[in-house]
This record gives structure tokens, sequence and C-alpha cells, in this order.
């Protein structure tokens, strides 16, 4: 079994001949794997690795799940508090969280440098997608649960899932 909470929800259904079947809302798992993966890629190309927390503070239920599979992907810590040693948070337009010192992409609205437009970066992240990082079950998946804790705890759930019951299950 490959530790890891994107593998879980994403990989191991495609893999199995359910890539089509509804993750959330109408999302296939296939797409939800796409869109993780890519993102995934960029905060990977960003600084992110195992143990690496990712800030969150996105409006969106679809994309804060995304940004949480992606940074589970790649090993990175999910976390909705702001931590100075995350090299990029993942915000709204309009958040309130500083990009000084590292990198803030940004959904919605009109993004200007230093930022880096999701719709940009989504696309960006195709040509070079993120693979997933087998992780010890004990690693972080975000300050409160571990890997583990946080595949047992969907297994007991099951698609499809409303976007905010997903974002809730995720923390984010």
């Amino acid at each position: 079994m490959v530790t890891n909470v994107s593998y879980a929800l994403l990989d191991a259904p495609v893999i199995a001949g359910r890539g089509d079947d509804p993750v959330v809302g109408t999302m296939s798992h296939a797409r939800l794997l796409e869109e993780a993966a890519a993102i995934g890629g960029v905060l990977h190309h960003l600084g992110v690795g195992p143990g690496i927390p990712v800030v969150v503070d996105l409006d969106d239920d679809v994309d804060a799940v995304v940004t949480a599979l992606a940074t589970a992907r790649i090993g990175g810590v999910v976390t909705t508090v702001d931590d100075p040693a995350a090299p990029a948070v993942v915000v709204s337009e309009g958040s309130a969280l500083s990009g000084e010192g590292r990198v803030r992409l940004v959904r919605g609205g009109s993004v200007t440098e230093p930022d880096l437009d999701w719709v940009v970066m989504l696309r960006a992240g195709r040509t070079d997608p993120a693979a997933v990082e087998v992780l010890d079950p004990a690693a972080a998946y975000s300050p409160e649960r571990s890997v583990a804790g946080q595949i047992e705890l969907l297994a007991r759930t099951s698609a499809p899932y409303d976007a905010a019951e997903l974002r809730g299950l995720l923390g984010v």
C-alpha cells in the first residue's frame, strides 16, 4: 500500500478503473488527479517537499481540495495557519496572507507580480505533473494528523463527496 493521501483518494480509484466516477460533485477521480498533480508539480518547483508546509487560504471549496491533495501528493504538510517556514502560500484574491519571503499562488482576479496566477500555473503544472511521494505512515499530513490518520479518516467515507464535505475532511 502506498501511504499517501492523494494516492489513496485519486490514483488508487483510477488504477482500479474508476477514473470516470465522480469524486467531488461531478468532477471525476481522473480530472481531480490531473489538477492535483499539476498544482503539485508547481508546488514542488517552489520548494515544497516532504515535511514542508503549504499554507492554504482559499475561498472556493474545490480549489482548497485540489491544493490539499497537491500538497499531500508531494509530501507537504497542509495547514490553514500562517507558517513562516512555508515557501508558498495558496490564496484567494484579497487574502491578507503576506507573500514576503515566499511565493503566493493566487486564485482569482487580476494577479500582479511577484504573485503567481493559479490558472497560468495550473497550465504550466500540466507539463510537469507531480509524482506521488511515498511517505512514512507517521509523517505529518497536517499539524493535527498523520498521513495514516488522514487516510483512515477518508477510508470511513466514500465518494462522491460534496465539495464542502471533502474540504472539511481534508482540513482546509
